[in-house]
């Protein structure tokens, strides 16, 4: 009882060791807060009833697709007041695993693509990124395809809930086609354009956020082959439009990083005869479809 009046008495009493409040204040004037992390993660788990790649090929048509990206970004210089306000490299892999084993060498794992690049913020809303990836085929299905990507996108701030996030791309095979293959020796590694926008509303009275990502795909003229081994033809090969919900999981302590779950369904229009003979080839549609929707959705969190 001696002892609980004392400490009653005396709130700022310190024992033996400890610091006292003026110390502790002196402390923290002189030390600076510890600098953030310049390395993060994002882990990305896509969940969907098909594997249609942005090229328009319908991989995958039967059971379930899981699609577990993991990307690491490894920041080197931010200064929000300068022109260049940031330059990140990101090093990461994608995987597409299915419940229904297919390809030359049947399995569950499909496919595995290793990812790099680099990203360049500046301007205070433009974002420029260089990537390189390669389509790896675990069925033995394809030779490894290499590519690159230059993609320049302009993130509006016109209003607080509401951005449009133009962007425009450059997407480049440099070694062995992303495409289907009838006739090798007259293949040829071409390229693709995209112009797209990302819509994207916040509501503000609850946590849900809708996206429209919209692009369209302008191809060369080898990009897809015909099943005569020509070329499937230059110009719009693809459309596609989709409507995106996602809600961030708040229940989870942001410890454990930031928790989104999303849901989303995908329309295509496949406008190129290449593109068209090369799905009838990987089976999954077995038939000449102009039209695709795939249902999707899953979690992603970010450290």
């Amino acid at each position: 009882m001696l002892m609980a009046g004392l400490l009653i008495a005396t709130p700022l009493a310190t024992f033996a060791g400890s610091p006292t409040a003026k110390e502790m204040l002196e402390k923290s004037a002189v030390e600076p807060e510890p600098e953030p992390s310049r390395i993060h993660a994002l882990l990305n788990v896509d969940i969907s009833d098909h594997y249609i790649t942005p090229r328009g090929l319908d991989v995958e048509n039967q059971g379930v697709i899981f699609q577990p990206l993991l990307l690491i970004f490894w920041n080197l210089y931010s200064n929000p007041d300068a022109f260049v306000n940031d330059v990140t490299i990101t090093t990461g892999v994608w995987n597409s695993i299915h419940t229904r084993a297919s390809g030359a060498r049947p399995s569950h794992w499909n496919e595995i693509d290793p990812i790099g690049g680099l990203t360049v913020k500046f301007a205070k809303g433009f974002v420029f990124d260089a990537f390189w990836s390669a389509f790896q085929s675990q069925t033995d299905s394809y030779e490894t395809s290499n590519n690159v990507s230059l993609k320049l996108t302009y993130h509006d701030s016109f209003s607080k809930q509401f951005s449009i996030n133009p962007y425009v791309e450059y997407w480049k095979e440099i070694s062995d086609k992303a495409t289907v293959v009838f006739n090798p020796a007259t293949s040829n590694e071409s390229y693709y354009f995209s112009l797209g926008l990302d819509p994207t509303y916040k509501f503000e009275k609850i946590p849900l956020t809708v996206e429209v990502p919209t692009f369209i795909n302008l191809c060369g003229s080898d990009f897809y082959q015909r099943f005569d081994g020509t070329g499937g033809g230059s110009g719009l090969a693809v459309i596609s439009t989709e409507v995106k919900l996602s809600t961030p999981l708040s229940f989870i302590p942001k410890s454990y990083g930031s928790w989104t779950l999303y849901a989303s369904a995908q329309y295509y229009h496949l406008n190129n005869d290449g593109l068209l003979d090369g799905n009838i080839a990987l089976g999954a549609s077995g038939r000449r479809l102009e039209n695709l929707v795939q249902f999707h959705g899953g979690i992603s969190v970010f450290f």
